[in-house]
């Protein structure tokens, strides 16, 4: 399948749960092409993406199977916070909002925040978090940076909210140096991924991630946190 229609058979499945009362929201790659149309017309940024990722509200865990079986996949395996689905050559993963990976980060409010997809600063904090920052996520984290205005508060429908971002890293010091590693990161690469207008309007919404992960006071847990990795 192509991304395009992955993201339209993404888009079907989350309204498929939404009929039945079940939550479910994309992420992942495919739910930022979804989010950012511009990628398409970037051959610097579209990627190939060969699976759909999904979260689904803890309540409708053991629920969310049917939507996909309904759909004629097959159940692949299941673990404590995820769940595998194969149909041909589309795998889905479905994970629960409080599933781990290079950081603990919990999502369970934030997914009746914006339809479809997680809000973008989460589909932006899940690359950011990455402590192995590969090509893929710098492709999908310089979209989202150069479709979306970065705000504080603001219509995350269409913004990125940095005062969300701040707040989950300012509880984890290493957490938050990853986060603000990547963002560095981006910065010096932007150029061979961008435009240049384009890149100094990402370079400038950078910027402002990371004056109010920089500039606004941490937590005690932060402090607690740098101490402990120097």
């Amino acid at each position: 399948m192509t991304t395009i229609e992955l993201a339209q058979l993404g888009t079907e499945l989350v309204n498929d749960a939404e009929a039945r009362g079940i939550t479910l929201r994309m992420t992942g790659g495919v739910a930022i092409y979804a989010r950012c149309p511009g990628m398409e017309t970037n051959p610097k940024l579209r990627r190939a993406n060969a699976d759909l990722d999904f979260v689904v509200d803890a309540k409708d865990w053991a629920r969310v199977g049917e939507i996909f079986t309904a759909r004629g996949f097959m159940k692949k395996d299941v673990a404590a916070t995820e769940q595998h689905f194969v149909k041909e050559d589309v795998e889905v993963q479905v994970i629960l909002p409080n599933h781990r990976e290079d950081f603990a980060i919990d999502f369970s409010t934030r997914l009746n925040v914006t339809p479809l997809t997680l809000p973008l600063v989460d589909l932006l904090l899940l690359k950011l978090a990455r402590v192995n920052f590969k090509t893929k996520d710098i492709q999908d984290a310089a979209a989202l940076l150069v479709e979306h205005r970065v705000t504080t508060g603001g219509d995350e429908q269409e913004e990125i909210n940095r005062e969300r971002l701040y707040q989950v890293a300012n509880q984890d010091y290493r957490l938050w140096k990853t986060i603000f590693d990547n963002t560095v990161t981006l910065e010096k690469v932007f150029d061979q991924y961008l435009e240049p207008e384009e890149a100094q309007l990402a370079w400038r919404r950078i910027e402002l991630l990371q004056e109010v992960l920089d500039a606004q006071k941490h937590s005690l847990g932060w402090w607690a946190g740098r101490v402990l990795v120097r």
